[in-house]
């Protein structure tokens, strides 16, 4: 099993922001992103989609993946395959995820996501440089 964890920022002057921490074993990888999105939510699907696209990358499809993120709009989204103003984003996460063995979306706190909010946050202080 893999633990996918990914945080979206997005920042009042447009800048975007992901942060993608997962865990095999004992290995553990942290990745800070630029991406583009329109407002926060995008910006957190996004992330999803960067998180996952990576593990697929790496040949990761045949494992059951755990995803937590802190956006009920994502997870939510997942569960029910639609999303209200942002289907084209769901498309896109839904064409990788469907590669994978198993995956389980689950909702956490905020609280408990501040490795990869850290990480989201970087890559928003990387584009202001």
């Amino acid at each position: 099993m893999i633990r996918l964890q990914t945080d979206g920022a997005f920042a009042p002057d447009g800048l975007a922001g992901a942060g993608i921490l997962w865990q095999k074993d004992s290995d553990t990888k942290q990745i800070s992103r630029v991406i583009s999105a329109r407002d926060n939510h995008a910006a957190e699907f996004a992330a999803a989609l960067a998180g996952f696209q990576i593990l697929n990358d790496l040949g990761l499809a045949d494992n059951i993946i755990q995803f937590t993120t802190d956006s009920k709009a994502v997870v939510t989204a997942m569960q029910k395959r639609y999303s209200h103003g942002y289907g084209d984003d769901l498309t896109a996460l839904l064409a990788v995820t469907d590669r994978f063995k198993l995956v389980f979306p689950k909702w956490v706190p905020e609280k408990e996501t501040h490795q990869a909010h850290a990480l989201a946050q970087q890559a928003l202080q990387k584009q202001r440089k």
